[in-house]
């Protein structure tokens, strides 16, 4: 087969995917044989193919010229179709995930820096990790290197805070939230996220990883199948995986011994970062005589700890750097556990001092504190202090004490510790306290979880949704409470009110876990008859029907012998579920006419499932071949959604009036349904429900006549799959008849070589730019 013509003028330039397409092509390979002839994998050969990857290396642009013998003109067509970076992005711009911005300046890390970026810089350097004390400024030193050095990946930074994880099963999931895959939490999510490295040119800041041992297989996993990631990670002590490069981070160097006056101490990193914030509260601070002396000394004696030095400087505000010295000079002949490194002490010293230098309600507070996981809002705070005298003012001196930080605006307004101060409020703790501070935590909690509950199926589900999410780490560890102080009840309340939170925001591994734990405890019947049908919608959201389809046959029988009408709702509605989800539609009919029966004797608390059972009883009408028949079911549910203000029972009754209407041959109709639908899906985050929309919109645009568009749209749906991993909604059940044929009708008129390009294109979308697609605003970019 003679090689495509590359011939200037011969028609629009082609892109690096479909040239490369084409010259694989002609050499007969496939993409597995490429693959193996340029050293690549077989996914990145297809991610190039596809345009996933749109700026590929020279040096991988040299092997697939090799790979494919390629003459002169074929390399230099190779090299001219990757497109250029921007203009002053010195080779590209880093692309930042999760990178928080620092609000201080990093001082005395220069070399550290330098040295850590020389070291991610090394072709055998695939795990860098850097050690060190709680409170040496590992985290900052990590963010630091991150700024440096983005720019050398081709897909950027990704920061992954893992303090908040107690569960290594659940690093994965936080990975792949932070690198943009919507996890859903199905059994198959840890591939999902490695297939989705598989080709990253990424570097990965793993960090807080000394608490979680279990973790560092997942970190061998990570690297073992993800060839170009580079993994920088912050613990206490080194990984121990072969390959790994170990970065002590050390105290910051130190003032002289008597230095002549403050500009020789702020020459020091310590000194500078000791002044730098104690005259953000005191600018006088040190200029006093003796102040750099005392200065120096403040320095030495807190060994140069960064955030010992922090929690001094908030004492300028009160003390002169001779005071300062004096109290904590007191403070270091009493604290300190002798059998502490010497750092270590120093570190638990200076907390010690500043704890014992708060009243007493201040230090009660800072200990009860430690019960929350990744901060919390100012009502838990006050829900834990209930009976301290004036908790907001304890809470403002430990802001001022630098114990507590502040984020967020607003009612999206958090405070949290750093993980050092954490670790030491928790060690306070005794069980007593801890006992009563996790109860209340937990009871806070479950009152949030099953006030936010009916707002997940009204018109405030967005703003609920993103509350719950903010604070998904503090719910998850009142359940777990629960479950550990043998409160089966209350810990299957929980899991009920979350429910459709897990659902919505793809926590199913860590929603099913902790409802099956808490079917092994003793529970009320009424409990466990909720608790059941939490763990098999877990199941049937991951795929796993059969086990959805025993829990809720269990609940049924269940709630029929409780006399729970509710629960029975439920219950047939989800054995409806399982039986269509299932392919026999002429099973679950009976399920759903039951499931309604009974909601209408319930009345307004059913309303939701009951209006989602009209839905799927009009899915069982439309597949069974009578789309007409389906549209007075699913315009009741419809209009029940709307009256509640639902987004989701609104999205999921428009599918079915689509595919209604596609069945009839009405796609005019069919496309003002599906331009709402995908608002919604905006709306609400549900990038598994907008992919079956904008798939649907496809089949509009095809019928119109609008091939190309038609090709992109089908591209785009696919990749919103591959990156949500999971079907979720197993009750939708479009024609598939109806995308071959648009698929086919497209490659009759616009050539199988135009189809794949625009196929490729779309499935390179960026969500932003599927969105600006389907809704027509303007043109998307990949």
């Amino acid at each position: 087969m003679p090689p495509p013509d590359l011939r200037a003028g011969s028609g629009p330039p082609e892109s690096f995917a479909a040239l490369l397409r084409r010259l694989r092509e002609s050499r007969g390979l496939t993409q597995e044989e490429l693959a193996a002839r340029a050293g690549l994998t077989v996914h990145g050969v297809s991610a190039l193919e596809r345009g996933i990857r749109r700026r590929p290396y020279p040096h991988t642009v040299r092997s697939l010229a090799d790979a494919l013998e390629s003459s002169a003109t074929e390399r230099a067509a190779l090299q001219s179709a990757v497109p250029a970076h921007p203009p002053g992005s010195d080779g590209g711009t880093a692309v930042s995930r999760g990178l928080p911005a620092p609000v201080t300046a990093l001082l005395g890390r220069e070399d550290d820096v330098v040295a850590v970026a020389q070291a991610l810089h090394r072709s055998d350097a695939r795990l860098v990790t850097l050690t060190g004390t709680g409170g040496v400024g590992k985290t900052r030193l990590a963010l630091a290197v991150a700024e440096r050095t983005g720019r050398q990946y081709a897909d950027g930074v990704a920061f992954v805070p893992l303090a908040a994880v107690d569960d290594p099963a659940l690093v994965l999931p936080a990975v792949g939230r932070v690198t943009g895959l919507p996890t859903v939490e199905d059994g198959d999510l840890d591939g999902r996220v490695v297939d989705q490295l598989r080709d990253a040119h990424l570097l990965l800041v793993l960090d807080n990883l000394e608490h979680l041992p279990g973790a560092v297989p997942v970190v061998a996993r990570l690297l073992e199948q993800c060839p170009r990631l580079v993994v920088l990670a912050t613990s206490r002590a080194s990984l121990r995986l072969r390959g790994e490069w170990e970065h002590a981070v050390h105290p910051l160097a130190l003032p002289p011994t008597a230095p002549s006056d403050l500009d020789q101490v702020a020459s020091a990193p310590a000194g500078a970062l000791l002044l730098d914030r104690a005259r953000a509260v005191s600018p006088d601070f040190g200029s006093g005589p003796g102040g750099a002396a005392a200065v120096a000394a403040l320095c030495r004696r807190l060994a140069g700890i960064p955030l010992a030095l922090e929690l001094a400087a908030a004492r300028a505000r009160l003390l002169d750097a001779a005071a300062l010295l004096e109290r904590l000079d007191d403070a270091m002949s009493r604290d300190g556990a002798a059998d502490l490194p010497p750092r270590q002490r120093t570190m638990r010293a200076t907390l010690d001092w500043s704890h014992r230098l708060l009243d007493p309600p201040g230090r009660v507070l800072l200990q009860r504190l430690a019960v929350f996981t990744g901060g919390c809002t100012l009502e838990a705070v006050e829900a834990v202090a209930a009976d301290l005298e004036d908790p907001l003012g304890s809470l403002e001196r430990l802001v001022e004490h630098s114990l507590v930080e502040v984020s967020g605006e607003g009612g999206a307004r958090r405070y949290g510790m750093l993980e050092p101060v954490l670790q030491f409020a928790r060690s306070l703790l005794d069980e007593q306290e801890a006992r009563r501070a996790r109860t209340a935590h937990a009871a806070f909690y479950l009152d949030l979880a099953e006030q936010a509950a009916p707002g997940y199926q009204g018109a405030e589900q967005v703003g609920w949704l993103d509350r719950a999410e903010r604070d998904a780490a503090n719910l998850a560890a009142a359940v777990e409470w629960w479950l550990q102080a043998g409160d089966g009840a209350r810990a299957g309340r929980m899991a009920w009110a979350l429910w459709l939170f897990w659902w919505l925001r793809g926590r199913l591994r860590q929603g099913r876990r902790l409802a099956e734990a808490a079917l092994e405890q003793d529970q009320p019947p009424e409990v466990r008859v909720r608790t059941v049908l939490t763990a098999a919608s877990m199941a049937f959201a991951q795929g796993d029907l059969p086990h959805s389809g025993s829990r809720w046959a269990e609940a049924a029988q269940l709630a029929v012998a409780l006399g729970d009408l509710e629960g029975q709702a439920y219950a047939f509605a989800g054995q409806g579920l399982a039986a269509l989800g299932g392919g026999a539609p002429d099973r679950a009919e009976p399920f759903f006419a039951a499931a309604l029966a009974v909601s209408e004797r319930v009345g307004p608390a059913t309303d939701w499932v009951s209006a989602l059972t009209h839905v799927w009883l009009g899915t069982v009408r439309q597949v069974s071949g009578d789309p007409r028949g389906a549209v007075p079911h699913i315009a009741r549910g419809l209009a029940s959604a709307r009256r509640r203000g639902d987004r989701l029972a609104t999205y999921v009754a428009l599918f079915g009036l689509v595919q209604a209407e596609l069945a009839e041959g009405r796609p005019a109709a069919a496309r003002d349904h599906l331009v709402e639908g995908i608002e919604l899906s905006e709306q609400t985050g549900d990038l598994a429900n907008l992919a079956f929309f904008v798939e649907s919109l496809a089949v509009v645009e095809g019928a119109g006549g609008a091939h190309d568009r038609a090709a992109v749209l089908l591209g785009a749906a696919h990749g919103l799959r591959e990156q949500v991993g999971s079907q979720v909604y197993g009750y939708y059940l479009p024609d598939p008849a109806l995308r071959a044929q648009v698929e086919a009708q497209a490659r009759a008129a616009l050539g199988d070589p135009a189809v794949e390009d625009a196929l490729a294109a779309g499935q390179a979308l960026d969500v932003p730019a599927v969105l600006a697609l389907a809704l027509r605003r303007g043109t998307p970019t990949g």
